[in-house]
């Protein structure tokens, strides 16, 4: 992850015409990362410099740079500095339940959501034995598409147990998260899930709601999680675009605890690997 070298041929800035210098700049830095001249994860200089090389206020790189971080092109990471955004977005395997959003929230990159149904429901009958509900308990199903930079990346299915967040259905859920309106609004505390991974390739509607071709490569998550009596509250499915995320994890060859985790946690059944 290298840092860019001095800036040999910087853009000629118009400081008495109509288009703010900002704009100017935020042009100029455009190109160098649409063109691929700065490819994933190369690293901008300090504002500082910029401004220096630039003949510009560190104010008005700084506005640039905003309007690039708002529109998923750059990510800026707090004691780190500024980098060019993945496009392949990498989702670790980690042993602390955040959710994507929460994850995407602190690695500084903006996102939408498009929810297109909430509503209580019957529970399904492949969700009841997950959440230990009798046939039609209800659940607060919610349906949702995360974009960035306006692409979709992931389509979610939630499944929550109803009796234990009555009126959620009435929450707003295009500018709260779930897991937030459950802990916040309702006052329960979340505190261990179960994820499991898996190849599939997109149907239909799968496809046409994640903007990609139908039989494309998905990655397949589901989610169980738990409250701190050990019951559970919210199971999901989730289905992430192929060719915009990974997995990715960190991990130790002699920590013993390290292996135990790994051990632990790999299910295999026929025709399927899980971690």
């Amino acid at each position: 992850m290298s840092e860019l070298p001095p800036l040999s041929q910087p853009p000629e800035l118009n400081h008495t015409g109509p288009i703010p210098l900002y704009l100017q700049i935020k042009s100029w830095l455009r190109q160098q990362i649409v063109s691929g001249d700065w490819p994933e994860h190369y690293k901008l200089k300090a504002e500082a410099d910029l401004a220096l090389e630039l003949q510009v206020s560190r104010g008005t790189i700084r506005k640039a740079l905003a309007e690039l971080i708002a529109e998923g092109l750059l990510v800026q990471t707090h004691g780190r500095g500024t980098f060019v955004a993945a496009r392949v977005l990498e989702q670790p395997l980690a042993e602390r339940l955040v959710t994507f959003s929460e994850d995407l929230i602190s690695r500084g990159i903006p996102f939408e959501t498009q929810v297109l149904e909430q509503k209580v429901i019957p529970v399904p009958e492949r969700v009841a034995g997950r959440l230990l509900l009798p046939a039609e308990s209800p659940v607060f199903f919610l349906k949702r598409v995360r974009l960035v930079n306006g692409e979709p990346m992931i389509l979610l299915h939630n499944y929550v147990v109803y009796e234990r967040c009555p009126t959620i259905e009435k929450i707003d859920f295009i500018h709260s998260r779930l897991f937030e309106a459950l802990e916040e609004h309702f006052g329960l505390t979340i505190d261990y899930g179960h994820r499991s991974f898996e190849a599939q390739v997109a149907d239909k509607d799968i496809a046409k709601l994640l903007g990609i071709a139908k039989r494309d490569p998905v990655m397949y998550m589901e989610q169980s999680t738990y409250l701190q009596d050990g019951s559970p509250i919210e199971c999901s499915e989730l289905w992430l675009r192929g060719d915009r995320f990974k997995l990715g994890a960190m991990v130790k060859r002699n920590d013993p605890n390290s292996l135990a985790i790994s051990l632990s946690t790999l299910e295999i059944t026929p025709g399927l690997v899980q971690m």
